[in-house]
């Protein structure tokens, strides 16, 4: 007898489907997005991270100026601590003269010692440093007038407060003074903005943070200046 020839069913085609190809092509771009999101997120992290390295930057040489900025010998006088004395001009010293006892300065006059003329009625005129000159001088040294906003492409700027809603701040840098409460405040210290008006003859506690790519704060440090 003859075997029976053993049937075999058909074996479907491996044709892709319309869906089959739509969900390769979705997979695709899936692909091709993650991988510019995460480019684009390395590079708004480098700028950030080079925006702190500004931050750094001032904060080592502030700290180190910090250290030095009271010694007669130290040769950024915008930045020099202690209060100066201007000294009167002509018109102010001749208006000063009756108010000192002319005998006394004819005896000066006599031993030829220079004498500056004070009005009695007048304190001397003080000629501070103050923080705009100060860093409008350590800006252009060197070191720091090639120093870019990574953000913008610019000069750093300098800002009073890093706020979520202004999309103009990412990059730039916030620098506040800390003044100390009394013991036993609920806060240690009590921070401003340091303005350009602002006095630098006395010793300060400053703070200096950047602003980031969504103009949040990002804090650097904290030192004495």
């Amino acid at each position: 007898m003859d075997t029976p020839t053993e049937q075999r069913a058909a074996t479907p085609g491996l044709a892709l489907g319309v869906g089959d190809i739509a969900f390769i092509l979705l997979m695709c771009v899936v692909l091709v997005s993650v991988v510019w999101i995460g480019i684009l997120s390395y590079e708004v992290a480098m700028k950030t991270e080079e925006t702190k390295r500004n931050g750094e930057a001032l904060v080592a040489w502030l700290s180190t100026a910090g250290a030095q900025r009271f010694e007669p010998e130290f040769e950024l006088s915008a930045c020099a601590g202690g209060h100066q004395v201007a000294q009167l001009g002509a018109a102010a010293q001749a208006e000063a003269a009756p108010a000192l006892d002319e005998s006394a300065l004819g005896l000066a006059q006599e031993r030829g010692v220079q004498v500056t003329l004070l009005a009695q009625d007048k304190p001397p005129a003080r000629a501070d440093a103050t923080w705009g000159g100060c860093v409008e001088t350590v800006m252009a040294l060197p070191q720091f007038a090639t120093m870019r906003n990574p953000f913008s492409g610019t000069a750093p700027t300098f800002v009073t407060a890093c706020r979520a809603a202004d999309k103009r701040l990412p990059g730039s840098i916030l620098i506040e003074k800390l003044v100390a409460t009394p013991a036993g405040s609920a806060l240690a210290f009590v921070s401003s903005p340091l303005a350009p008006s602002d006095s630098v003859a006395e010793k300060m506690q400053l703070r200096i943070s950047i602003c980031d790519k969504g103009s949040d704060l990002v804090k650097i440090a904290e030192f004495d200046f």
